[in-house]
């Protein structure tokens, strides 16, 4: 993540005021930044996926109920794609990656309570430029793990499923 980082939301939740307040600041300083670039690189996106994301705030607060990576017979262009089926407990969506060039999953159980919630809920997330015909899509969850994913531009696409 560029702009929101795990390190930056720790300290936004900090005790010390100070800190909560200089975190605010810079935020709202990559906020406006982030902005900027999405903006520009909206249009790369499919119109639906936009809308749905855009009405349901980037998904934060969702939890990821399933991720499905399928890969199909080999000789084949753009094998891999990834399905994240993610809940609010009233809406579910399968977010679909198509035309897959990279993908990462940061994820390290921690120890205490906090290991029975996996992923956690879904944070904060960034949609950057990579190249011309590539996007990156990556996500910081609460337990600070993320997913990282690279696919070419309009390749990703949301189906409501309840």
């Amino acid at each position: 993540m560029r702009y929101f980082t795990n390190e930056l939301w720790s300290k936004i939740n900090s005790d010390s005021q100070k800190e909560r307040d200089e975190a605010d600041f810079e935020w709202d300083k990559n906020n406006k930044a982030y902005s900027e670039i999405f903006d520009l690189i909206k249009v790369r996106l499919s119109q639906k996926f936009l809308r749905t994301y855009l009405s349901n705030h980037g998904f934060h607060d969702f939890q990821i109920k399933n991720i499905v990576l399928t890969h199909k017979e080999y000789g084949f262009k753009n094998p891999i794609s990834l399905d994240i089926y993610v809940t609010d407990s009233v809406n579910t969506f399968k977010i679909t990656y198509k035309c897959i060039k990279q993908f990462c999953v940061n994820y390290e159980e921690i120890e205490g309570w906090a290991a029975r919630r996996g992923f956690d809920d879904w944070g904060y997330d960034e949609f950057l430029p990579v190249d011309e015909q590539t996007l990156s899509h990556e996500i910081l969850f609460a337990s600070g793990s993320t997913i990282l994913i690279y696919f070419k531009n309009n390749n990703i696409f949301v189906t409501k499923i309840k």
